[in-house]
């Protein structure tokens, strides 16, 4: 018999732990905005989108969270199509992002 999808929510995290990851990603995002015209380096869009996907995954998020991680995936685009240097990587401050969570 197949488990109905409230019965396989068993093995999520709670949505109220979801909430702190969440605004961790909002501050990030911030961050990503102010940083986005800086020539000093870049922050990697697609760890974030991945962060996003985490918190999809591993939470039981309740629908105002779901709405949340709808917005930061559409604001996340939004920097992520911003103008870049043809050929040029820059650095990236992922590693202190993760040291700061």
């Amino acid at each position: 018999m197949k488990k109905k999808k409230s019965e396989t929510k068993g093995s999520l995290l709670p949505s109220a732990l979801a909430d702190v990851e969440l605004q961790h990603i909002e501050r990030a995002l911030a961050q990503l905005r102010t940083m986005k015209h800086q020539p000093s380096g870049t922050l990697n869009v697609d760890y974030w989108r991945e962060r996003l996907t985490a918190v999809v995954s591993g939470y039981a998020l309740v629908p105002a969270q779901k709405q949340r991680v709808e917005a930061l995936r559409i604001a996340l685009d939004s920097v992520g199509s911003g103008p870049r240097e043809p050929g040029k990587r820059g650095r990236t401050t992922n590693r202190l992002w993760a040291k700061a969570a």
